[in-house]
């Protein structure tokens, strides 16, 4: 077996000096938090609109993403197809309604509309609830691609911290003098080396195929891997109909509504109509690479039915490297991996943006000391700088993964499920004792975890925390106002 040469570690090199060549460039000088962290809300226009699409899809679609959707389908088929239906329904909630209410009460701070309806309070605790989640994640997101990338060339350990520093550091320095411009640029560029990675990666496999198509189409069909709808109502049962689609479209939701690194995006546009259009953007480019990786993992299962033996004693997170270092041409090999990189990347820039705007806006600038706008901006940045740089450390305390796609859905599910809520709750202006939300967002938060540890499947996190954050909500207030203590409500 081949394994990663020179020529593809120089494609990879030079993929990420660009990168950051890009970043620093395209985001010039930053005046203030404003342009830091929305742009100054100037991404107006059809050309900005689509880089703010790409940016979104980009940042969605991380490392993660690509190594675990062709392991699903490698090992679970085409049940997981059923998510495509996920993405239509999250455009016309989020196209004909929920933007166009976020936005209508949005400043440049993503959950000010929270602080607004519910108070500091409430909105400290879902500031709190994103960093924990974003930290913890972003660790992953550099520990899932590195070990990938060390199995699949055949590196032994010694090579962890050179590969997870480069990534690490090269995120952070251009985020941190680039600010959100410089993020949404890579992230658009990201997006295309992304896409045309996985074309050369089906292109190879379809047509080095070791069989022909039709035989191995046979394999899949013996195989049950062309099943796609699995209607049993077992909760620990992997990618039913019923985890699928509800699963998938409120953690969807979560991630476009709920997670600042979204809400970022539409308050960059700088108007309604922009942010919708970027909305759409994102949504076409996020379907066509999940077809894209669904592809990918069918040609992997004809292709390793022939010769299973090649990939014995791999895990199925395992396989799609080991498939790129060992049959694609060098040089070839370098871009994919750079494409692995490049997901990463995009959802680690972005992380780090936004975890420091969370810092400054939500914690340092209501809670400290005044500071210019100067100050303010210089503390943002080295908020980026602080936050890479942990998360980065972070990684090596990621030894434990065990299936990435489990990982992520959980991870995500737990908080933004809660977030979910909360924003929810907010835009359609439910009456809600701000104490008794609090207390509902760690429930649910709590419920995501008891579900995780339960043996149910991941896809059902999401939906278990929301619905107990909603219910303990409206339960809590219902007695507070029936017991006649209604005392200070944001429903004024």
């Amino acid at each position: 077996m081949e394994i990663v040469g020179i020529l593809d570690w120089i494609v990879i090199t030079l993929y990420l000096a660009g990168t950051v060549w890009l970043g620093l460039w395209y985001g010039g000088r930053q005046q203030n938090t404003a342009d830091y962290f929305t742009g100054g809300g100037k991404m107006v226009g059809p050309i900005q609109s689509m880089l703010v699409g790409l940016s979104i899809a980009a940042t969605l679609f991380s490392g993660i993403s690509f190594l675990a959707y062709p392991s699903i389908v490698f090992q679970h088929g085409l049940a997981v197809v059923m998510g495509l239906a996920c993405f239509p329904l999250c455009w016309i909630f989020m196209r004909f309604f929920l933007i166009r209410r976020y936005l209508a009460v949005a400043s440049i701070e993503p959950y000010y509309v929270i602080e607004q309806r519910y108070g500091v309070g409430v909105r400290s605790t879902a500031a709190a609830m994103f960093l924990l989640l974003r930290v913890g994640w972003m660790s992953a997101l550099i520990y899932a691609p590195t070990i990938a990338i060390i199995g699949a060339a055949d590196l032994d350990a010694r090579w962890f911290w050179g590969i997870a520093l480069t990534i690490g550091l090269s995120s952070t320095i251009y985020t941190t003098f680039g600010g959100i411009r410089g993020v949404i640029a890579t992230d658009a560029v990201q997006f295309v080396v992304i896409f045309g990675a996985l074309l050369l990666v089906i292109g190879t496999i379809f047509l080095r195929l070791p069989v022909p198509l039709s035989d191995g189409w046979q394999t899949l069909r013996d195989s049950g891997h062309l099943q796609v709808a699995r209607w049993s109502m077992d909760f620990t049962e992997p990618f039913t109909i019923w985890s699928v689609i509800i699963g998938m479209t409120v953690a969807n939701l979560a991630s476009y509504l709920a997670d600042q690194m979204s809400l970022q995006r539409y308050l960059s546009c700088g108007d309604r109509q922009s942010a919708e259009r970027s909305f759409t953007i994102n949504i076409v480019g996020v379907i066509a690479v999940v077809i894209l990786l669904i592809m990918t993992g069918l040609g992997l299962s004809m292709w390793y039915a022939v010769d299973p033996q090649a990939i014995e004693g791999l895990k199925p997170d395992q396989i799609f490297p080991r498939f790129v270092a060992s049959q694609l041409p060098q040089g070839v090999t370098g871009l994919v991996f750079a494409a692995v990189l490049a997901a990463t990347m995009s959802s680690m820039t972005s992380g780090i943006n936004t975890l420091s705007a969370t810092v400054t806006l939500d914690f340092r600038a209501r809670f400290g000391s005044p500071m210019t706008d100067v100050q303010q901006l210089r503390f943002a940045k080295r908020t980026s700088l602080a936050v890479g740089l942990v998360a980065t450390a972070l990684a090596g305390l990621v030894s434990y993964l065990g299936d990435i796609f489990g990982i992520a859905q959980t991870l995500l599910g737990v908080f933004l499920g809660p977030l979910l809520a909360c924003i929810l709750l907010t835009l359609l202006r439910v009456p809600a004792r701000p104490i008794v939300l609090i207390v509902a967002m760690w429930l649910g938060c709590i419920t995501g975890w008891v579900v995780a540890f339960s043996g149910a499947f991941s896809l059902w996190v999401a939906p278990a925390a929301l619905l107990s954050t909603l219910l303990a909500t409206l339960i809590g207030t219902v007695l507070f106002f029936a017991s006649g203590r209604v005392g200070r409500s944001s429903a004024s």
